[in-house]
């Protein structure tokens, strides 16, 4: 598969496409999450109102509209910014520490398999090259850039739930995973770890980490 369907040059277009392929991954990602609790046992109001494929429940304005078309302005090659959040409540949960674990890992593998069924249409649909002067609005171009764009996005939000940033399904598992004591301290200190990964993120240092990823695909 080829994302240079997604040319580095901005254009409003291809910003309206990616952040379409950023809406369809946090929101598969957190409905995902959100289905999966409730089939675990979760019959919280908040839950069942988040397990839905609709991404007005899980549009956040800061991070789900804001820095995502800041990252897309700045031909970031990082689409950065997150869903609405909502707790789980465990509780319900008949063996919690696995549940829950469970549960967030749904919200990553998710990501990977849409981009894995994008990229294996793309493949069926054959090599193509699309020159600098072709219509991008006939069906078969369109249909490739969507798809390239939906793909790409997946990946790289995949790979981003991965870390232990706050908010993410990397996040909890890990916090669900530690001693109570540990858990807590981490916590208590989410916001400076928030911080200090989004100034890594912003700074290119993980470029090489998502990369690895897209590189897998682009392989594939």
């Amino acid at each position: 598969m080829n994302f240079m369907y997604l040319d580095s040059q901005f254009s409003l277009p291809k910003a309206l496409l990616l952040y379409l392929g950023f809406l369809i991954a946090i929101t598969m990602s957190q409905a995902i999450i959100a289905i999966v609790a409730k089939k675990r046992g979760d019959v919280s109001v908040q839950t069942r109102q988040m397990a839905t494929l609709n991404p007005l429940p899980h549009i956040e304005l800061i991070g789900t509209v804001i820095f995502p078309f800041i990252a897309i302005f700045l031909n970031s090659p990082v689409i950065f910014g997150w869903p609405k959040q909502f707790n789980i409540e465990s509780r319900y949960f008949k063996k919690p520490k696995r549940d829950v674990n469970l549960v967030y890992a749904s919200g990553i593998i998710i990501n990977f398999i849409i981009a894995l069924i994008c990229m294996l249409v793309l493949k069926f649909m054959g090599p193509f090259y699309i020159a600098p002067t072709a219509d991008h609005s006939s069906p078969e171009i369109l249909s490739r850039i969507i798809l390239s764009s939906i793909c790409y996005l997946n990946v790289v939000i995949g790979a981003l739930n991965l870390l232990p940033i706050p908010g993410t399904p990397g996040w909890y598992i890990l916090i669900n995973s530690l001693s109570y004591d540990l858990s807590r301290k981490l916590q208590e200190k989410a916001m400076l770890i928030s911080i200090g990964f989004m100034v890594l993120i912003i700074s290119g240092l993980f470029n090489s980490y998502f990369s690895l990823f897209i590189s897998l695909f682009n392989v594939l």
